[in-house]
């Protein structure tokens, strides 16, 4: 499977990073979400190594 990049949504993302607000990622099913996630958790610790993830 390839992977699509979505560099609005991942720019809308880290635009908010840092914000209080809760991040909610919604769409139909196997639109990408969860991978949307990982990338952005990817981002996140190229940014912050230690930043402290929880993802299950």
């Amino acid at each position: 499977m390839n992977y699509i990049e979505r560099p609005e949504y991942m720019q809308r993302l880290l635009d908010l990073m840092g914000t209080p607000d809760i991040k909610i990622i919604t769409g139909v099913r196997r639109s990408g979400k969860s991978e949307l996630m990982k990338a952005y958790m990817r981002k996140i610790r190229e940014i912050q190594p230690d930043a402290n993830i929880i993802f299950n």
